[in-house]
């Protein structure tokens, strides 16, 4: 949602008398659901939603509440807390908890918990916590657990940030997230883990940017692949947390890019800045192509046995700057999946030069957040950089760690104005909060060219529809006058704070 600069800025600041300096811009009709509010049911609000409007929830349970999703541009957020939509018998539509009927888009969802949609076998055994079938589905900040699919979706449009899936799957066929033969997949900033016999996430869409996740199997999780990409595709795999856990049922597979027969357009496979872990089989193959054209490994950290790389066919194949060790110490707690790095980790400025492509600009955060990635001499291997980012790189002020508690991730530094001052995490978008458009799927918050008196309270609208989980790129210079001196004292105190505190995850 974009706001007028004075008021987005008037938010940023805490200035609220600024908001009177702009014109308000009309906005659709809110809709509330809880006790006491217009509606008790969140089914009730959704089929009396326009196109435009905005569904706001209390939390609390809201138990068998089956919504059919037929306008576009609606936007559900949970308020308060998560509310709960628990589904205690077979979603009578056969399909979900929600339902985004075809041709509805853009649809997004905030903050919100879905568990216990099931259907029987003869109808399929894939009930799902949302069943996308729309043209463009948007979510954030939200909880899926305990269905046969957390998300089920067609062939539309797929953003999916700062969300958790857990315990999704049954039989082999249902997966923690399934994305069909969309045009484009985002996954990024999400916890993927514990999947049922199914895969961590599984798609077929035409292009994948699968950024800065936490996909595990941990020591009791009993799934398949971790990332299955069966029609291949073009596919960016970068930044991720990704371990194999013991009990997996397929104990073979992490990453399995073009395993069955259809075939995508293009079969281009980027994998960078990964920290992989096999806590299983000796005979793990992290990242497995049977068929592609053009693959590039780079900068990637293997621990445990097994082999880190197989591609079939004569395929373009760049290896570089990965390492595959049997085990590490370097690492702050491999058993209790902290894969940061120690001081005397192997791998620490070790990796090479990376392109656009392949570049890491953020790291996760448990839970699901992520922080920009800081620049520190050459690039570290693994999803991971050791150290902070030291002192006057950006030309003044600056620091690489993140607010990780209140849900803002600091990025750049003080260059006569500051860039990214306050990057809006996923988790802040989950609690119903706005976050500031952004431009190459990150964020700028604060202000942009304080030497020419300017404030920029936000960077260009993201071109895939993200939220701010990723680090701070974009924006430029705005107005001049009190606005930028407002904004660049802001950052200038911003600054001082956080190199009080704590900057690791």
């Amino acid at each position: 949602m974009e706001f007028p600069l004075g008021a987005s800025l008037g938010r940023v600041l805490g200035l609220s008398a600024m908001v009177a300096w702009v014109p308000a811009i009309a906005s659709a009709g809110t809709l509330t659901v809880g006790p006491g509010k217009t509606y008790q049911k969140v089914s009730d609000a959704v089929a009396a939603a326009q196109v435009g409007d905005t569904i706001e929830v209390d939390a609390g349970e809201y138990v068998d509440d089956i919504s059919s999703i037929k306008v576009s541009d609606l936007t559900i957020r949970g308020v308060g807390g998560r509310p709960h939509l628990k589904a205690t018998v077979p979603p009578p539509n056969k399909k979900g908890i929600f339902v985004v009927e075809q041709g509805v888009g853009p649809v997004t969802l905030e903050n919100l918990e879905f568990s216990g949609a099931k259907i029987s076998e003869g109808d399929g055994n894939n009930g799902a916590g949302v069943r996308a079938q729309g043209t463009d589905l948007r979510v954030k900040g939200c909880y899926f657990h305990d269905n046969q699919n957390g998300i089920l979706a067609g062939d539309g449009l797929m953003t999916v940030e700062g969300s958790e899936f857990a315990y999704n799957g049954q039989a082999g066929y249902e997966h923690n997230i399934y994305v069909g033969t969309a045009p484009k997949f985002v996954f990024r900033g999400n916890y993927s883990h514990h999947a049922k016999s199914g895969h961590a996430l599984k798609s077929r869409a035409l292009e994948n940017h699968i950024e800065y996740n936490r996909l595990m199997e941990e020591a009791d999780g009993t799934g398949s692949a971790l990332i299955d990409l069966p029609q291949g595709g073009l596919s960016y795999v970068i930044g991720n947390l990704i371990q194999k856990g013991p009990m997996a049922e397929n104990k073979n597979r992490v990453i399995l890019y073009k395993g069955e027969g259809q075939t995508n357009p293009e079969l281009r496979l980027y994998v960078s800045h990964n920290t992989f872990v096999n806590d299983g089989s000796p005979n793990v193959v992290f990242v497995d192509a049977p068929v592609v054209d053009e693959m590039v490994v780079v900068n990637n950290l293997f621990v445990g046995m097994g082999t880190a790389i197989q591609a079939g066919g004569t395929p373009t194949l760049t290896d570089q700057g990965n390492l595959l060790l049997p085990d590490m110490a370097g690492l702050v707690d491999r058993a209790g999946y902290d894969y940061r790095l120690l001081a005397d980790a192997p791998g620490i400025d070790m990796g090479v030069a990376t392109d656009v492509q392949t570049a890491a600009l953020s790291q996760y955060v448990h839970p699901v957040m992520i922080e920009a990635r800081p620049v520190v001499g050459a690039p570290d291997v693994g999803a991971y950089e050791f150290g902070e980012e030291p002192m006057g790189t950006t030309g003044g002020e600056s620091s690489g760690g993140g607010e990780a508690s209140d849900g803002s991730a600091t990025g750049g530094g003080e260059t006569g104005g500051a860039t990214g001052g306050e990057l809006t995490s996923a988790g802040d978008e989950a609690g119903g909060t706005d976050a500031l458009p952004t431009s190459d799927g990150g964020a700028t918050g604060g202000a942009t060219g304080g030497a020419t008196g300017g404030a920029s309270d936000t960077g260009e609208a993201s071109d895939d529809g993200g939220c701010s989980c990723a680090s701070g790129r974009g924006g430029g210079s705005g107005p001049t006058g009190l606005l930028g001196l407002l904004g660049l004292l802001l950052l200038r105190r911003r600054a001082a704070q956080r190199r009080r505190v704590a900057t690791s995850p």
